[in-house]
């Protein structure tokens, strides 16, 4: 089976997504292409996926909504004459609850079908905002839940809904997680690491700085 995999951050290999890809590679434990987007000419791209068996979309999601970069490739790629190919789709992001993703997985089912390919599925992984800043520790069962993905799909040639479902396992937050989120995060607790940041880089006493707001005149 002959697998892109296509890295749709528009950060390249500077972020999360990379990471993510990596370890999906990983467990696959074979070697198979990896793209960027930001680096590719839409266009060239497009074509050159139609020679793969399949193709997987690694990106995060930036307030309900994919990098404009994935949805301009989409755009590029021809439907196919016989659907005998697979594409699936892996999101990240750094809010809590998956749920945020509904709206994209809607539209990667649709866009699959829409191609004539065989939808693999969507995995989403929220909270995922400072994976690339903590240790590997931190993130070892992520990075295991990754590599069981990959390691599933090289065997079958499909995503496993275990671990779909896995990392979809607090969908959205109950009304008392809700409430208990916004308690640690008036108090401080819910932001100890990000504020540490802040304050190793001494960014902390900037933090509430709206750079790009301004005021309109007669509002």
């Amino acid at each position: 089976m002959k697998t892109i995999i296509i890295n749709g951050s528009p950060k390249g290999e500077g972020g999360n997504t990379h990471i993510f890809a990596s370890h999906f590679i990983k467990g696959m434990g074979m070697s198979c292409e990896m793209r960027c987007i930001v680096k590719e000419d839409y266009r060239s791209l497009a074509e050159e996926i139609e020679n793969f068996d399949s193709v997987v979309f690694i990106m995060p999601l930036y307030v309900h909504a994919m990098p404009g970069i994935v949805m301009k490739l989409l755009e590029h790629m021809k439907t196919l004459e016989l659907g005998n190919r697979s594409m699936g789709f892996i999101i990240q992001s750094g809010f809590t609850e998956p749920a945020q993703s509904r709206f994209a997985k809607r539209y990667f089912e649709q866009v699959s079908n829409r191609l004539k390919y065989n939808y693999l599925g969507t995995v989403i992984k929220g909270g995922a905002a400072g994976t690339y800043l903590m240790p590997d520790n931190m993130n070892k069962k992520l990075f295991t839940a990754l590599e069981e993905l990959g390691s599933y799909y090289n065997k079958t040639g499909q995503f496993s809904e275990k671990v779909i479902g896995g990392f979809e396992k607090n969908y959205q937050m109950s009304k008392r997680a809700a409430m208990f989120q916004q308690f640690l995060n008036k108090t401080g607790l819910g932001n100890m690491f990000w504020n540490s940041m802040l304050k190793k880089h001494n960014a902390f006493d900037r933090r509430f700085d709206k750079p790009f707001s301004r005021t309109i005149k007669g509002s």
